[in-house]
């Protein structure tokens, strides 16, 4: 780039000004070093050569921005990161199945308390509450069972037929209050709570709140509930189990009675901060690039700059000829797109009478649009991770940074990127120092993920990263 504003070094303008002098004949003519007209023309020439060097960068920097502004083309700000708030109330008592079984069903009525087990059914049992009237009771025939195990929690002087009443309830898969294996059974005054939106945890100096209304059921000891960092940036991204409040991780700010705990078991994860110059002049180059309204890439780039969209991609001639879907994602992973983000989107598409200036339109005239929100492919993943015998590193620690790992990798893809082994590889060793071989047991495969889908895992996106850590001797 050509110089805009022509600068001078500290040595050249002393140079400068001693030749001046000279010319003009003044009397100054000791310029040897430590001399009092040195001196001063020295620490001059510093000031002016410091002062032009900070204005001349103040202006390379403006006139990029200047241009950015005047057309609108603000810096894409930070993003909050999102996951999900498991939120608990302390169960009567919970239970656990161990068998062969595929499926362990429990009903209790006000008589009695039974399982029937699918694939074991020696595993089944049923207790007369006639027999066993008191939860201690209960606990104890259940516990003396092969492949059962039941832990009391609350009161176990309180009747068995004041249980909440459960039919054909699936235990096997579930986590109980301890955040394990296992399935709580409350009581029948575990009435159904409500959770505003905002419910709000703790932890350091970050707070995350639930972004949608959830309901803890009657007779549930826990739901899970979107929820979102409160400051933006990187910070917000946090490690599966980093809030748990029943083992002193974080605290809960809202006071609703019935909530004991919380914990998200599942990593937050999209929390970016700010975009940076570069990144701002190159999607300034990507925009220019696609400004013919009507082409893919120039509404795709329009929408891109829509604050509250993550990404966005086309499917072109679908569902059928002369119509395109164009899909907005806005992170929340929930499969439909808020009132005003919608309304927003079709106005920077099909541009707003009203405001043609800052609206004018990308359409392509003749050709329909459908804008829907991604569908959201869970993802499952199973992997066995490896330590040398002599590394002093614990376990559990690496389990969890390489199921944070895996989990942030996949919830970070954007719309239509595939999830790739050598990816889950990669992150997974860079996880910890400690890795020192991996086994992906699944996905056999890379995922397959088409223009319209997004990859999630963890609470409440129905896919599961599972990690197992072991110590090898084949080195």
């Amino acid at each position: 780039m050509a110089d805009i504003l022509k600068v001078y070094t500290a040595e050249q303008l002393y140079t400068m000004y001693r030749n001046i002098i000279l010319a003009d004949n003044v009397g100054l003519t000791d310029f040897n070093a430590g001399s009092r007209p040195r001196a001063l023309l020295e620490s001059n020439s510093e000031i002016i050569s410091s002062i032009s060097m900070d204005f001349k960068t103040a202006i390379y920097k403006a006139i990029p921005v200047a241009l950015y502004e005047g057309f609108g083309f603000g810096k894409i700000g930070e993003l909050k990161a999102q996951g999900f708030l498991r939120l608990f109330r302390k169960p009567a008592l919970w239970i656990k199945y161990t068998g062969a079984g595929s499926s362990a069903k429990i009903t209790n009525t006000s008589t009695e308390f039974g399982a029937a087990c699918i694939g074991a059914p020696s595993d089944a049992f049923s207790f007369d509450y006639s027999l066993y009237p008191t939860l201690t009771d209960l606990v104890a025939a259940i516990d003396g069972l092969t492949n059962w195990s039941a832990t009391l929690v609350g009161d176990g002087d309180i009747d068995c037929v004041d249980l909440y009443q459960y039919t054909g309830e699936e235990i096997i898969g579930e986590v109980n209050y301890l955040n394990a294996t296992g399935f709580d059974i409350c009581l029948a005054t575990d009435l159904a709570i409500d959770v505003p939106t905002g419910f709000s945890v703790s932890l350091d100096q970050n707070t995350f709140l639930t972004t949608v209304d959830g309901t803890l059921a009657a007779g549930a000891a826990n739901v899970s509930i979107a929820a979102e960092a409160s400051l933006a940036g990187e910070d917000g991204n946090i490690a599966d189990a980093a809030i748990d409040i029943l083992n002193g991780k974080g605290s809960i700010n809202s006071s609703i009675e019935g909530i004991d705990y919380a914990i998200n078991d599942a990593a937050f994860a999209g929390g970016a901060a700010e975009e940076t110059d570069s990144e701002r002049k190159t999607r300034f180059k990507q925009t220019v690039n696609a400004l013919n309204a009507g082409t893919k890439e120039g509404i795709l780039s329009a929408l891109r700059g829509i604050s509250g969209v993550r990404s966005v991609g086309m499917r072109t001639s679908y569902p059928f000829k002369g119509s395109n879907t164009i899909i907005v994602d806005d992170g929340s992973g929930s499969g439909t797109l808020s009132a005003a983000l919608l309304a927003e989107v079709e106005k920077v598409l099909y541009g707003d009478p009203n405001d043609f200036l800052n609206y004018p339109g990308k359409n392509a005239e003749g050709i329909s649009y459908l804008i829907a929100a991604p569908t959201i492919v869970p993802v499952d993943a199973s992997i066995a991770i490896y330590r040398l015998p002599n590394v002093n590193v614990d376990l559990t620690e690496i389990q969890n940074d390489v199921k944070t790992a895996v989990e942030q990798y996949i919830n970070t893809r954007g719309l239509g990127e595939n999830v790739l082994l050598s990816e889950i590889i990669r992150v997974s060793k860079n996880a910890n120092a400690a890795v020192y071989d991996i086994v992906i047991n699944s996905p056999a495969i890379n995922i397959a993920i088409n223009d319209n889908e997004f990859s999630k895992t963890g609470t409440g996106t129905g896919g599961t990263v599972s990690v197992t850590v072991s110590i090898t001797t084949a080195v």
